[in-house]
């Protein structure tokens, strides 16, 4: 069977036993938290055209509209929230499985037509990304938008024209629709094409102000809307900074263990008013922690955050079958076998690239909350990773065998 032929049947075989998964047990995997607050969100921009979210009569500034946006297309076609839930998890299946396919596209451009289908066979039994398909959360999408703008990223390195630097532009912007936190990795490829890749500065410079170009013309609704809505503050991306920047000052922790806690922090129930009790508690907490446990507060938001970011795994509820040892076990093989590959190829200019994400998102979230469901979605480029170190055994034990 040739190459392709498996890739179709990775991918077709993990998105139909996605869709029993979902069929079977679907509604078991409501989590009671985002994923209820994006339904109820979806449902209100759906019958009343308004668009909230955890407050019904305030126009919201927490969240971005892309997946309460979907997600309101499927309440229409279904009439139910249950419904939407189930199909909205089908339609996550199929993202993730566009999303592998476009990873191995990727992984075959970096690399060659071995390593991409190990890529795509990796990261199709990883059990966290299964997870994904079942919770209505922003993670399937993103992870096809990431896929997505990794993808232009290297064909616009290879071929810098404006036809690339329109479909970049578009992908940027869904991508920070979906979610902000990807914002500004693309100036960070930017500069790469510049001082690492050394491509032509005038095909850069007309490349860049294209897509600047395109970029603001699609965000420039979302900042109108802000703006009206909120009474004449320009708000570029969200209003949500407060809440993950006080939830990551909790050294050595992770949200779940003082969820009671949490609910007793707002007077409240204005999100806007909210998000700056929760910046300036959290500031307060910075100061304080460093003044009075400097060594505590400088070991957590430097290799304390960075540990919890990838070793944390994404595995919050079980799936038949698969314990939490089995899902443990699998990431930290993928991770040892990813950090092999990426110290060895590490050079090549596609790897680059996604080295930058990972030093981006790794800062960012050290910085916030570092989560394990925020790294979750890169966890199938550091299967790109291992795939490249495990062919590579294979290759030499291979070549030692006598023939």
């Amino acid at each position: 069977m040739n190459t392709k032929r498996w890739l179709a049947v990775l991918l077709l075989g993990a998105f139909v036993l996605k869709c029993l998964l979902v069929l079977l047990h679907g509604s078991y995997y409501d989590y009671g938290s985002d994923d209820r607050g994006y339904l109820e969100s979806a449902r209100i921009l759906a019958e009343e055209g308004k668009f909230t979210y955890n407050d019904p009569d305030r126009p919201t500034f927490f969240i971005t509209p892309a997946l309460p946006g979907v997600l309101a297309v499927v309440y229409k076609l279904t009439g139910s929230l249950a419904a939407t839930a189930q199909g909205f998890r089908i339609l996550q299946a199929a993202m993730v499985a566009g999303a592998l396919g476009l990873l191995y596209v990727c992984a075959r451009r970096i690399f060659n037509e071995r390593t991409a289908l190990w890529t795509v066979g990796i990261s199709s039994f990883y059990p966290p990304l299964w997870l994904m398909s079942l919770f209505v959360f922003t993670e399937s999408m993103f992870l096809l938008a990431l896929m997505l703008l990794l993808y232009t990223a290297l064909r616009a390195m290879e071929r810098p024209t404006s036809g690339w630097a329109v479909a970049f532009g578009l992908i940027w912007a869904a991508a920070v629709y979906v979610r902000p936190t990807i914002a500004l990795w693309p100036g960070l490829i930017f500069l790469y094409y510049i001082y690492g890749a050394k491509l032509p500065w005038k095909k850069l410079i007309r490349c860049g102000l294209i897509t600047s170009a395109v970029f603001v013309l699609c965000l420039t609704p979302w900042w109108v809307r802000n703006y009206e809505a909120s009474g004449g503050h320009f708000i570029p991306l969200t209003k949500a900074g407060g809440n993950p920047l006080l939830l990551g000052t909790y050294p050595f922790t992770v949200p779940a263990l003082f969820m009671e806690e949490q609910k007793t922090w707002h007077t409240t129930n204005d999100q806007w008013v909210n998000d700056e009790q929760d910046t300036a508690r959290a500031k307060e907490r910075i100061k304080e922690g460093f003044t009075t446990k400097p060594l505590l507060y400088t070991a957590w938001y430097t290799v304390g955050k960075f540990a919890l970011f990838w070793g944390d795994v994404f595995y919050w509820m079980a799936l038949p079958g698969v314990p939490l040892i089995a899902a443990v076990v699998y990431h930290y093989l993928l991770l040892a076998a990813g950090i092999a590959g990426l110290r060895k190829w590490w050079r090549l200019p596609g790897a680059q690239l996604i080295l930058l994400l990972f030093g981006y998102m790794s800062l960012l979230h050290m910085l916030y909350l570092a989560h394990s469901r925020y790294s979750a979605p890169l966890m199938p480029l550091v299967a790109m990773f291992a795939a490249a170190y495990i062919t590579d055994r294979l290759e030499k034990k291979r070549g030692a065998v006598p023939q």
